[in-house]
């Protein structure tokens, strides 16, 4: 089986193989289980992924077991009582079968590539081929079921994207989830988050609407990039210690009004874990209580003309809870695509639906992995 597949083979592909044939046949080109239980493996990263692919392969056994990590603040921590993290080297890697668990890829893997790993695999391909071993992460349960019945919504997506780069994104994007070799993001790969290539949103910039600020990174960004542009800034960051430093971090620039709640659909209260070193998916359980608002609702007495979205798979309740503010002002709209596998053809459809005809749609990749799959949706009297 090829490598790579455009987005006609790619649709074939899917229609032509049921779901375990697909993954029979790519288990033929992944590391085994038997070989992760009997050979030198290597874990490249200590957070949350890490420690949890850490617990499985530990408990099946795994004979000859590291876990590294980038991070030099992370070097001599003691996992499970008996694995100290060690710092990324060449020895520790050189024919070792290395797992990525990030969702952050392509450069750890050619890292890896060049250390003469025995084998390098992001730990997603292994929940996507061994669901059973590796329970998904929720960015991509059920990965290969939801792609194989939404070849047409992908086919739909397809003919809707304006240029040829967003037709190359879809394709590496698709292929990635497939086949799990991030090298096809080497071509496409924008490194500048929330700033494509080929498109221009200074006409946009003047009323930004940060859905998901975290610490003001992405705020802070767009302050910089559109100085002179900028008139406000809405910063919408759910949780509370995070909104602490939201708020330290973009005080100084007197245009910035942060709401420590999350978006959604509705005004409700909602509930997180917050021992996690990043945000998960909201549940009904959980020990940090945080407010949810929604854009109708909190923004209806503004006129934004940029909105990005970045909530943990919270987007389409988002979009929902902001029908009347988009149908009626059109901001130009940016929404991460990857936080549930239907999302990279879900939320353009749901936008569609919204405001009928109305915007220009747009994909970018702007990080070498699962993350950063970005939806632009400009409008098109303004674009």
């Amino acid at each position: 089986m090829q490598d790579y597949l455009n987005l006609a083979q790619f649709s074939q592909y899917l229609k032509n193989n049921d779901i375990e044939a697909i993954r029979a046949e790519q288990r033929k080109n992944c590391v085994t289980l038997k070989q992760l239980q009997s050979e030198p493996v290597v874990i490249l990263g200590a957070a949350d992924e890490g420690v949890r692919l850490l617990e499985i392969l530990d408990a099946m056994g795994a004979s000859d077991l590291t876990i590294v990590d980038m991070n030099p603040a992370k070097k001599g921590q003691c996992l499970l009582d008996k694995y100290l993290v060690q710092p990324f080297s060449d020895p520790i890697v050189c024919n070792a079968h290395v797992i990525l668990a990030t969702h952050r890829t392509l450069n750890a893997y050619k890292l890896c590539q060049e250390s003469k790993a025995r084998s390098v695999t992001p730990f997603l391909h292994l929940q996507t081929l061994y669901p059973d071993t590796f329970e998904p992460h929720f960015f991509h349960k059920n990965m290969l079921e939801i792609l194989k019945s939404g070849v047409d919504d992908i086919t739909q997506l397809a003919d809707t994207l304006v240029d040829e780069t967003s037709v190359q994104v879809l394709e590496a994007c698709l292929n990635y989830r497939i086949f799990g070799v991030p090298t096809v993001f080497d071509p496409i790969v924008d490194w500048q988050l929330y700033e494509p290539r080929a498109i221009d949103l200074t006409p946009f910039a003047e009323v930004y609407v940060d859905c998901g600020s975290y610490d003001g990174d992405s705020v802070l960004l767009h302050l910089s990039r559109y100085t002179e542009r900028v008139k406000q800034v809405f910063a919408f960051e759910p949780d509370p210690s995070t909104f602490e430093r939201l708020v330290a971090n973009t005080s100084e620039s007197g245009k910035v009004t942060c709401i420590n709640k999350g978006v959604g659909d509705k005004v409700s209260t909602l509930y997180f874990s917050a021992n996690k070193e990043r945000a998960s998916l909201f549940t009904d359980a959980g020990e940090v209580a945080v407010d949810i608002t929604n854009l109708d609702t909190e923004l209806a007495n503004a006129t934004p003309t940029l909105i990005k979205m970045n909530i943990e798979a919270f987007e389409p309740l988002a979009l929902a809870g902001a029908e009347t503010l988009i149908a009626k002002e059109t901001p130009a709209l940016a929404i991460s695509a990857y936080h549930q596998p239907e999302h990279i053809f879900s939320l353009q459809q749901q936008v569609e639906a919204i405001a009928p005809g109305v915007y220009q749609f747009y994909l970018r990749q702007h990080d070498g992995g699962l993350v950063e799959t970005v939806l632009y949706a400009l409008p098109k009297i303004k674009a």
